[in-house]
């Protein structure tokens, strides 16, 4: 892999492949990836309301409720993937590096194995540049 891109997923805290997974840096501790309790779809699907929002981007489970308000795109844009999957709408409106990185603050789980998509160690390209 060249410098420039190593430098590039380093910055934004990718793991390349056969690379530990990292632990999320913030002020308070955090999970490490391997650490992360299973979610499964069925209980995502349980918190689709302004009260109690959870997504899915690249199978893990984020809480969201408390970013609803702040999103710069507006709290419609999440709600309308409130309770599934919303992998492809984060991936296609090109979010920036800090986005990627605030994801960190709202990670509360992944996805049961046999429910993943996109980490499922057959699809090198995705795995390759999922946020980690």
């Amino acid at each position: 892999m060249s410098s420039a891109l190593t430098n590039l997923l380093q910055s934004l805290r990718i793991v390349p492949f056969g690379s530990k997974a990292m632990v999320a840096s913030s002020e308070k501790e955090r999970l490490k990836v391997t650490d992360l309790p299973e979610i499964s779809l069925e209980e995502v699907a349980q918190h689709d309301s302004f009260d109690d929002c959870w997504v899915v981007i690249y199978d893990r489970v984020y809480d969201v409720t408390h970013f609803l308000r702040d999103h710069p795109g507006g709290d419609d844009v999440i709600m309308d993937h409130a309770g599934r999957d919303a992998t492809i709408a984060f991936h296609g409106t090109g979010h920036s590096r800090d986005a990627v990185e605030l994801m960190r603050d709202f990670l509360i789980g992944e996805l049961p194995v046999k429910q993943h998509i996109f980490r499922t160690g057959q699809n090198k390209v995705l795995s390759s540049g999922i946020p980690e």
